[in-house]
């Protein structure tokens, strides 16, 4: 009987067990498929945000291709109706990093939108097949204090993201040291070592410390001349005489058709600028420039009097600007232009003075700004000019030993010093003088006392000279012998920082009186115009 029993016992246990355990499994089951549609959701959530993040920064870049293509002021004059939604999405955003952005974001110029979906070319983007699930796309351009703000949106299933990108203008200052077509100067190494000053320079010599190129012909003093000391980042020439084992790059260029070709660039990139306004006199007391835009001059008469720039005699941010006058028989006209945070351009219809017929041409004049100035006619130069940014280096070169401006920088350590601080110069101030159709030309002589000297002339700026219709395109000295033969001066020294570009420079008997002639520009650059590009500083995505 006792045996029967214990059977049917465990028989019962094992049902018990059985049921558990199957209980168990049941419900470990259900968590896992719970866990697993959980993650499968989380998972299609992550990549679905990963998938708008990626579109929205695709878009910014688009519309910073398009606002590269069409950089016009004009544009941004619009309120942006999502500016308040966008605002309200950044500040919910990761608690006092949303508060910073939206402080940021609340700096923005409400009326400066260009609402760029409206671009054709920005609209040909939103086409494009990889937006094609999307329900809601697009972008707005903000311009505020000359820095553009690009907020881009997408939206599917009903989950909506923004990037923001920041874009930045960065000047460009694409000149050669040196290009000519042809150049009269016949070029010397530099040489040192008077008795027991082996530092201080001999006769005469030059540097070009850039890239050279001269379409025509290069003269120099002889064969067995160091090339490389006189143009160590380059010459491009035709040929050199006299013949030599020269190691230089040949060209085969047309001369005429090389600075058509620049003179055509230059214009175009006029042509792309938004005219501010034309000036006739009287002229306003003072003008504001815009950023991109032309501040053009013309004359009211027939008289062919030409203009007058005058730059401050004193370095700093306190003498940030420039005087224009005109003089007519109806009286004198002055206007004042002040530097802007980003290059201020200006077009005179005439000739142009940089200082009067009255000025010192040993005096300094300081460039305090960002200038580019093109003149249909030609560029009278009666002074120095100088970079304020750079006046320590130059000040401290020509003042040696307690020396004045009025004689030669002739310790050659300190003149490489001078021409290699140049060319490592991060540019801030900056001037750009172009004459179309006339030449430049560089006086010597003081005022009407008909003295002079030219022991030291320094020239900051980007200068070009190009000839139009048969007229213009050269660098002239025209009073250089005048001041030689008059004062009985030493020959002197010309420095240009930055760099000189025209059909011809000088003529024999000018270059003769001219020891040395120094060349600095921006290491490293060459070719193209003065201009800028956009660079995509910044990208944040929500």
């Amino acid at each position: 009987m006792y045996s029967d029993s214990i059977p049917s016992r465990n028989r019962g246990f094992v049902l018990a067990l059985t049921l558990i355990l199957m209980t168990f499994a049941t419900t470990m089951i259900i968590a896992a498929s719970i866990i697993i549609q959980r993650t499968s959701r989380r998972l299609n959530e992550y990549s679905l945000l990963s998938d708008l993040r990626v579109a929205s920064n695709n878009l910014v870049e688009g519309a910073a291709m398009v606002l590269a293509e069409k950089w016009n002021q004009d544009n941004f004059n619009s309120a942006w109706e999502g500016f308040e939604e966008f605002l309200q999405f950044v500040s919910s955003r990761g608690g006092y990093e949303g508060d910073l952005w939206s402080e940021v974001i609340q700096t923005l110029d409400s009326e400066g939108w260009w609402l760029i979906n409206g671009d054709e070319d920005f609209a040909s983007l939103l086409e494009d097949a990889s937006f094609s699930e999307l329900t809601s796309i697009g972008a707005a351009v903000n311009l505020t204090g000359g820095k553009y703000s690009i907020v881009s949106w997408v939206e599917k299933a009903g989950v909506k993201r923004y990037s923001y990108g920041l874009v930045l203008a960065e000047s460009l200052l694409e000149h050669a040291a040196l290009r000519f077509g042809d150049i009269s100067r016949v070029f010397y190494e530099v040489t040192t070592g008077e008795k027991n000053k082996d530092d201080i320079l001999t006769g005469r010599g030059d540097v070009v410390n850039g890239q050279a190129i001269v379409i025509g012909g290069v003269a120099v003093s002889d064969s067995s001349i160091n090339l490389e000391l006189v143009f160590p980042y380059g010459l491009t020439a035709r040929s050199i005489t006299p013949d030599g084992s020269y190691t230089y790059t040949q060209t085969a260029s047309d001369s005429e058709q090389y600075f058509s070709t620049l003179l055509a660039d230059h214009e175009d990139w006029l042509a792309s600028l938004s005219p501010v306004a034309t000036y006739t006199a009287p002229f306003n007391d003072e003008i504001t420039a815009n950023e991109d835009g032309l501040i053009v001059f013309k004359p009211n008469d027939s008289s062919g009097a030409p203009y007058t720039i005058y730059f401050p005699d004193a370095a700093g941010s306190e003498h940030r600007y420039l005087i224009l006058k005109y003089k007519t028989e109806s009286g004198v006209f002055t206007t004042k232009i002040y530097a802007e945070d980003f290059p201020v351009h200006i077009a005179i219809h005439g000739n142009l003075f940089i200082g009067d017929s009255q000025s010192d041409p040993l005096k300094l004049y300081y460039i305090n700004g960002q200038y580019s100035i093109t003149v249909y006619g030609s560029i009278t130069v009666n002074c120095q000019l100088m970079y304020g940014d750079f006046d320590d280096e130059f000040d401290e070169a020509r003042t040696q030993g307690g020396k004045v401006n009025n004689q030669e920088i002739n310790t050659w350590s300190k003149v490489k010093e001078l021409l290699n601080d140049f060319s490592e110069r991060e540019a801030e101030d900056h001037l750009s003088l172009v004459s179309i159709g006339g030449d430049i030309i560089n006086t010597y002589v003081i005022g009407n006392s008909g003295k002079g000297t030219h022991a030291i002339r320094a020239l900051a700026g980007e200068f070009s000279a190009f000839k139009k219709n048969g007229i213009g395109g050269a660098f002239t000295f025209p009073d250089l012998g005048t001041v030689v033969k008059n004062e009985r001066t030493k020959l002197g020294q010309l420095f240009f920082f930055g760099s000189i570009t025209g059909n011809r420079f000088g003529t024999i008997e000018e270059m003769n009186y001219l020891d040395n002639l120094f060349v600095s520009s921006t290491r490293g650059i060459s070719g193209g115009t003065f201009g800028k590009r956009l660079i995509l500083a910044g990208l944040r995505a929500w």
